[in-house]
């Protein structure tokens, strides 16, 4: 996990994050990175075998720093401008630009180390820029980030996964081929392909939000209710990170567990 002295933004929000190995696993695969002083949050979740996973998913994380790091200048190195996408505000795009990039490297290392071979991970971030009150949240794969906005949870983003590519693709799709589907295939990764396509939101945030970034060892453990209630329990964002990690585990701790709380 990374960090750093807060500045200008930690006035607009509180955080909390956890990270668990979980039950089952001998190794954790997922990575959180918390940088407050450039409004940067960040949870990846690797894939790609034990050896492989954390890999790409610190990469990943770390990749994201050193971009904000490089472009905290409204100039930006002249190596960077191909990956921005000039519809977006200038946040926003520093976020994609920033996941486009890590992507890059991954993929950089997947496709030429034989150990590192298919390695890739999820990735759900936020940025929160010091002068704005719009947080921008860009994600690949199944992490997830929700919102609680006046005691109702709602999640923002969309899995890309395999099952709901079809559903999109395929609307009247019979139930007993959506079944035949994996639930947790993923359709889109970080690191997986030469270039990556992502989503990327940006919504106004109103005092008393709060925003979880968790990867899906939250999720696959505990329903929206669960999540609520945690959420819910203490005013204090780390409080409520190490409740989600400790009921994801008792609930049966299959997989790495994350979970990041942004209280504004």
């Amino acid at each position: 996990m990374g960090s750093a002295a807060p500045r200008s933004v930690s006035a607009h929000v509180r955080v909390g994050a956890a990270t668990h190995t979980g039950r089952r696993r001998t190794t954790n695969q997922d990575f959180m990175l918390v940088r407050r002083d450039v409004g940067l949050f960040v949870v990846a979740d690797g894939v790609g075998g034990r050896k492989t996973g954390d890999v790409a998913s610190s990469l990943t994380a770390m990749s994201m720093n050193n971009f904000f790091e490089a472009t905290e200048q409204q100039t930006w190195p002249d190596g960077y401008r191909a990956l921005l996408d000039l519809t977006l505000s200038r946040p926003a795009q520093r976020l994609s630009a920033a996941i486009r990039k890590a992507n890059a490297d991954v993929w950089a290392i997947a496709s030429t180390r034989a150990r590192h071979r298919k390695m890739n991970t999820t990735v759900v971030a936020a940025h929160l820029a010091s002068d704005s009150s719009m947080l921008h949240v860009g994600h690949v794969g199944d992490s997830r980030c929700y919102r609680l906005r006046a005691k109702s949870l709602g999640q923002l983003t969309r899995d890309h996964t395999l099952r709901n590519e079809a559903l999109i693709q395929y609307p009247n799709i019979a139930p007993e081929h959506l079944d035949r589907i994996p639930t947790n295939m993923l359709a889109r990764a970080i690191g997986r392909r030469d270039t990556v396509e992502l989503e990327l939101r940006s919504y106004e945030t109103q005092p008393g939000d709060t925003y979880l970034l968790c990867s899906d060892g939250v999720t696959c453990m505990l329903d929206d209710a669960t999540m609520l209630e945690a959420l819910m329990v203490s005013d204090e964002p780390q409080e409520a990170a190490h409740l989600l990690v400790a009921l994801a585990n008792e609930a049966g701790g299959l997989d790495n567990i994350t979970a990041m709380v942004l209280r504004f």
